[in-house]
C-alpha cells in the first residue's frame, strides 16, 4: 500500500533543495563547508524532509490526520486515518562508489513489528535523488546489527526490495545485468569462432594441391584457434553461470530533482 505519489515527492524534493541551498549559503557566510561532512549535512536536512513530507500529506489527509514528531523513540510521521507510521531516511551513501546501505534502528523495528519507510537517496551535490517507499518492512527485512553499529541494522535488499515502490529515480539489479552481459559476450565469441574457423577452412580447401607445408600450417592454426576459442568460451560460460546464480545486487539510479 503506497499512499505517496511522484507529484508529492517532487514537491518535497523542491522544498528540501531550497532549504539546502539556503543552509549552504548560511554555512558559506561563516566560512564553513556544508558538504564537508555529508552525514552531518543529511542530519541537518532530515527535519526538512520530514516537515515537507508532512505538509504534502496534509493537503490530502487534512491537518488533524497527520502527526509529525521525529523525536527519538517517536514515529517521524503518523497518518491516523490509515493507521500507518512512516519513517523518513536521508542518505548520501558511503565509500568510493557511493553504495547505499539503507539502515534502520533495529530495536525500534522489533518493538513495532512492522513500519513503512521512505528513503531519500541523494548525491553529494544534493541535486540528484532516488526516492523509495517501502510498505510494512519487518525485522526479517534487515540484517542483525553488526558489532559497533550502535543498533543500526542494514537492509536485506533481497527481501525488502520486493516491497519497494520507486517514487523518484530508479534501480537496477546488477546480477541480472551482468548475467546478460556475459550471455551477449558468449554469443559474440561463438560467432567469432565460427567466422575464424570458417575462413581458415576456406583457405585450406583452396590451397593448391601439393602445397603440403602451407596446408600443414593452416591445419595446425585451425587446431590452435579452436582450442583458444574453446578456452575463452569456457571462462565466459563460468562467468555467465556465476551471475545467473548470484544473489541480487542492487544499484540505485539518481535523477535530477
Amino acid at each position: 500500500m503506497c499512499y505517496l505519489t511522484k507529484s508529492q515527492v517532487k514537491d518535497v524534493l523542491n522544498n528540501v533543495r531550497t532549504f539546502e541551498l539556503a543552509l549552504n549559503t548560511l554555512f558559506g557566510d561563516f566560512g564553513y563547508d556544508l558538504n564537508e561532512n555529508l552525514g552531518r549535512r543529511n542530519a541537518l536536512l532530515s527535519q526538512s524532509q520530514e516537515k515537507e513530507l508532512a505538509k504534502v500529506l496534509r493537503k490530502t489527509y487534512g491537518d488533524d490526520d497527520i502527526v509529525d514528531d521525529g523525536r527519538p523513540g517517536r514515529p517521524d510521521i503518523i497518518i491516523k486515518s490509515l493507521n500507518r507510521e512512516l519513517e523518513c531516511k536521508l542518505t548520501s551513501g558511503h565509500g568510493i562508489h557511493k553504495t547505499f546501505g539503507l539502515q534502520t534502528d533495529y530495536a525500534t523495528l522489533v518493538k513495532k513489528g512492522r513500519l513503512d519507510y521512505l528513503y531519500m537517496l541523494a548525491n553529494p551535490e544534493f541535486n540528484k535523488f532516488c526516492v523509495i517507499f517501502f510498505a510494512d518492512l519487518t525485522p526479517e527485512d534487515f540484517h542483525l546489527p553488526a558489532n559497533g553499529s550502535r543498533g543500526k541494522s542494514r537492509m536485506n535488499k533481497k527481501n525488502a526490495m520486493k516491497k519497494a515502490t520507486i517514487l523518484w529515480g530508479d534501480y537496477t539489479d546488477l546480477s541480472i545485468e551482468n548475467h546478460f552481459k556475459w550471455v551477449s559476450r558468449l554469443e559474440e565469441t561463438i560467432e567469432k569462432k565460427r567466422r575464424c574457423l570458417g575462413e581458415l577452412n576456406f583457405k585450406l580447401k583452396n590451397t593448391p594441391p601439393g602445397a603440403s607445408v602451407q596446408m600443414g600450417k593452416l591445419a595446425e592454426r585451425m587446431i590452435k584457434e579452436e582450442k583458444r576459442y574453446d578456452k575463452k568460451i569456457q571462462k565466459i560460460t563460468e562467468k555467465m553461470e556465476y551471475w545467473e546464480k548470484a544473489s541480487p545486487r542492487f544499484a540505485y539510479i539518481l535523477q535530477a530533482g
